[in-house]
C-alpha cells in the first residue's frame, strides 16, 4: 500500500482548468447539482497552504466522475473569515454526499481542517468520509485522525479506500458511488 506522492498527483493537472470545473459543477447551488445530476459530490477539506495541489486533486477526482466543492472557489463564501464563513461551510459539508480530507504536511497545522472533519464526522458518518494522504516522506504520525478514518491508497495500479476498523478494502470508484 502506498500514499500518493505530490509528483503522482501533479500528473492529473495537465490540460485541466479549475475555472471550467468550477463553473460546470461546484458553483451551482447544491440543490441544482443534486436535482440535475446523479454524480457524487465531495467537500474537499484542505490546508490553504496546499493551493498548488487543488487543481491536480480535482482533476484526479473528476477522473472518477465526481463533482468537487472547494470553499475558496465559492463566491458565496465571505472574503473575511467570520462566524458567517463557518455557517456557510457547515451548510456546504451537509450538502455534499462525501467528505474528503486532503492530508499533507500543511494540514496538520490548519485550524479549519480538524474543525471541518469534526463537524463532518457526525453529519456524514464513517461510510462517507475518507482521508487522501499526499506525501513525500511523512508518515503522518502527527495526524491522529489518520488512524481512525478510511484512507485512499494506491495498490497494484488501482485506487482503494482502506478502512482499519473493521478492516476492509473498497475500490475507490465503488466508495464514491455508495
Amino acid at each position: 500500500m502506498a500514499f500518493i506522492t505530490r509528483a503522482q498527483i501533479e500528473r492529473y493537472e495537465r490540460g485541466f482548468s479549475v475555472a471550467n470545473e468550477y463553473v460546470a459543477t461546484a458553483q451551482k447551488s447544491a440543490a441544482a447539482i443534486n436535482a440535475a445530476s446523479a454524480d457524487t459530490t465531495i467537500f474537499l477539506s484542505h490546508s490553504h497552504k496546499d493551493r498548488d495541489l487543488i487543481e491536480p486533486v480535482i482533476a484526479f477526482l473528476r477522473s472518477h466522475g465526481v463533482s468537487i466543492y472547494v470553499d475558496w472557489m465559492d463566491e458565496g463564501i465571505p472574503d473575511v473569515v467570520s462566524g458567517e464563513t463557518a455557517k456557510k461551510i457547515k451548510g456546504k459539508i451537509r450538502e455534499q454526499k462525501k467528505f474528503l480530507v486532503m492530508v499533507t504536511e500543511n494540514s496538520k497545522d490548519s485550524r479549519w481542517v480538524p474543525w471541518e472533519l469534526g463537524f463532518a464526522d457526525p453529519v456524514k458518518g464513517m461510510d462517507h468520509i475518507a482521508t487522501f494522504p499526499i506525501a513525500e516522506k511523512s508518515d503522518f504520525t502527527q495526524n491522529e485522525y489518520m488512524k481512525i478514518y478510511p484512507k485512499i491508497y494506491y495498490v497494484g495500479e488501482k485506487w482503494y479506500i482502506w478502512r482499519d476498523d473493521p478492516m476492509k478494502f473498497t475500490r475507490l470508484a465503488e466508495w464514491l458511488r455508495s
